[in-house]
């Protein structure tokens, strides 16, 4: 399954989250299905529903986090091996971690 990750959005301010929470919550273009922390990379995933154009919305993501420094935001895959840990696989570098 592709999903949004966001490197580093546990280290943003309160205030930031919760702008960018009325953000995500004000589109209309898409939803979020479920929200999951990966606090061993202070990393936030977003899955979204099916009707969703979740390249055109990483886009967004992308544009919207520009002028915070350290965080990035990445298309990934999900994937779970034979012991039942969640591996991550980055779009644009292919780079895998396990979660």
């Amino acid at each position: 399954m592709k999903c949004i990750y966001i490197e580093n959005y546990l280290k943003i301010s309160n205030k930031q989250k919760v702008k960018f929470l009325d953000f995500m919550n004000k589109s209309k273009e898409f939803k979020v299905s479920s929200e999951k922390l990966v606090f061993s990379e202070e990393a936030l995933i977003l899955e979204l529903f099916k009707d969703s154009d979740i390249e055109k919305t990483c886009k967004k993501f992308i544009d919207y986090f520009k002028d915070i420094k350290d965080i990035k935001v990445d298309m990934i895959r999900q994937t779970v091996d034979k012991s039942n840990n969640l591996i991550l696989t980055f779009s644009n570098t292919h780079k895998q971690i396990r979660v």
